[in-house]
């Protein structure tokens, strides 16, 4: 059945991205160039189907041609703020697995991609270079690195090694508690045609919902509610992907912070998910139940048809790639969901019930912070001094030589503290700082003892230090390689050092501190070169973009830099 498969996934994939696909620099009497074409085609469905992409975003996102050191399409939502790496075989016959050579080279793409390393890629990714860094050196920021190939077998133990050991590398912090950032996806034969024969955009999705201790609403429209079991939510996830929230106005739109605490309730505490999750809403234009259960309202079995996910996006994808990254405890996991039939009802309800269960902004653990005593007091001090802080999160704040916001403090506080850990929380996580506001991290940098100019003086070294940094790099004859690297990831510790250089934790609280730009950017300078003599000379075979964010090596450095 293999070659079948293939034929049937090539059909496939050309009809999705055939037509927006680059073929500019290929060969047109290559006679392969119909493989690899359907090569690209495949690395566009890797971005499509796991990074959530639309047809159009995932064609663009690949990179595949000369020089792509490995590399086969690249994306970044900024959104979701997860960025896709994926590499593409395509095998005519449909047996075997890639090569380990072809994996290695891949991981080593990877690392040069985390380094930086910008010339030893094409034409292709250097384009993409500015949302490439944008996505390495947001905090927050999680990747998904994906092995799509046609062949029917899994990784041999020599090749699934050394994504273990990029893995290993990558999600090394010094700290055991802390979430990975990179994780692999490997989608062969199987996966795609299972995933692919689920059907295609605009297609309509028809389920068996299985619910516990479900409930009955009949006026004015019927409607069903109950628990929905976590495998089977993973199960619509794996097989329907995001045609689930086609009519879902915000789709899988969302931060990190969201995902990483539903993540980590499935972790830590599946069997309270059903008393810490939202839930699910879906409609449908038909919800029959069956005869299975009888009249018991214990357990229900309901066909759905012509389905949509309208609020609970990132309940589902969450859970769904929970289950594909191994995750376990599902089987423990209940889901509140809402079941609505439109059938019988007015051409404009069904787009009510979207519209109403998105209209409400997302609360976020750093929402919080603004009913902190403290941080209305330090907007208070702040204020009689002409300084506006905006401890409230808007899109609609833009920060000036008067003006600067929560994450602006948060960092600069961070740094500020002498305190390394802090400095790479910074760095790696800023969402952790507001997770309580009655414990550290937050009330280390957020306390009575915390002036508002204090925290004034730190955010203005921190744009002193930000902006030394910046002439830095306009200084290095390329955007690319080991020291481009280290002033870009090693930001927050050279503003850490920085600080500690010029003793701002003993005088910046002072009204009378005058902030000596040319002090400070001598120190940066200093601070720099002895980062990098550093790095040079103990770890310099180390990917720069999670050596940042290792606090064991972080402490190292700063005790030899101080």
């Amino acid at each position: 059945m293999s070659i079948i498969h293939v034929n049937q996934i090539a059909s496939k994939v050309e009809e999705m991205f055939g037509r927006n696909i680059d073929v500019s620099d290929m060969n047109s009497s290559d006679p392969e160039m119909g493989t690899k074409k359907l090569t690209r085609c495949l690395a566009a469905y890797a971005i499509y189907r796991i990074g959530s992409a639309d047809k159009n975003e995932a064609a663009e996102a690949v990179v595949d041609g000369g020089d792509d050191n490995g590399i086969d399409a690249i994306y970044y939502s900024a959104t979701t703020k997860r960025m896709t790496i994926v590499q593409s075989k395509w095998s005519k016959k449909g047996v075997g697995e890639p090569e380990s050579g072809d994996v290695r080279k891949f991981k080593d793409g990877v690392v040069d991609l985390f380094n930086l390393e910008f010339d030893r890629f094409n034409h292709k990714v250097r384009e993409k270079q500015a949302v490439i860094e944008k996505a390495l050196t947001d905090f927050d920021t999680k990747f998904d690195v994906v092995l799509i190939h046609t062949g029917n077998q899994m990784l041999s133990i020599h090749s699934q090694r050394v994504v273990n050991d990029l893995l290993k590398e990558m999600n090394e912090t010094g700290d055991e508690n802390k979430e990975d950032i990179l994780c692999f996806h490997q989608l062969n034969q199987g996966v795609i045609h299972s995933s692919l024969a689920g059907g295609v955009d605009g297609e309509p999705i028809d389920l068996e919902i299985g619910l516990s201790q479900w409930g009955k609403v009949d006026d004015p429209h019927s409607a069903y509610y109950g628990m929905v079991a976590g495998e089977e939510v993973a199960e619509w996830w794996s097989s329907k992907g995001k045609r689930l929230f086609a009519k879902n106005i915000r789709q899988m739109l969302g931060t990190t912070e969201v995902n990483e605490e539903i993540r980590h309730t499935l972790n830590a505490s599946p069997e309270k998910f059903w008393y810490f999750n939202n839930g699910i809403t879906v409609v449908a234009d038909e919800i029959k139940k069956s005869a299975v259960g009888g009249n018991s309202r214990e357990l229900g079995s309901f066909r759905a048809s012509n389905v949509s996910v309208v609020n609970g996006a990132q309940t589902v994808s969450t859970v769904g790639r929970y289950k594909i990254d191994d995750g376990k405890n599902l089987d423990k996991v209940k889901i509140p969901i809402r079941l609505i039939s439109l059938e019988g009802a007015d051409e404009e309800f069904g787009g009510s019930v979207t519209k109403t269960n998105n209209r409400q902004n997302r609360i976020e653990n750093r929402d919080f912070v603004s009913q902190d005593e403290e941080q209305v007091r330090i907007r208070g001090e702040l204020s009689i001094e002409g300084i506006e802080y905006n401890i409230v999160r808007s899109d609609a704040f833009k920060p000036s030589d008067n003006s600067f916001d929560l994450s602006e403090a948060t960092i600069a506080l961070a740094c500020a503290s002498g305190d390394v850990s802090l400095a790479v929380q910074a760095k790696r996580e800023i969402g952790k700082f507001y997770e309580s506001l009655v414990k550290a991290p937050y009330r280390t940098i957020f306390n009575p003892n915390v002036s508002g100019v204090f925290v004034l003086n730190s955010v203005r070294s921190l744009r002193v230090i930000e902006n030394t940094i910046a002439e830095e790099v306009s200084k290095l004859p390329k955007k690319s390689g080991k020291d481009y690297g280290v002033l870009v990831h090693g930001n927050r510790m050279i503003a850490l050092l920085s600080m500690k250089a010029i003793d701002l934790a003993n005088t910046g609280n002072k009204y009378e501190f005058i902030l000596s730009e040319e002090v400070l950017v001598g120190s940066v300078v200093d601070v720099v070169a002895k980062v990098k003599k550093f790095i040079h000379e103990k770890y310099n075979d180390k990917v720069l973009g999670t050596l940042f964010k290792n606090s064991s090596i972080c402490k190292e450095l700063y005790h030899e830099c101080i």
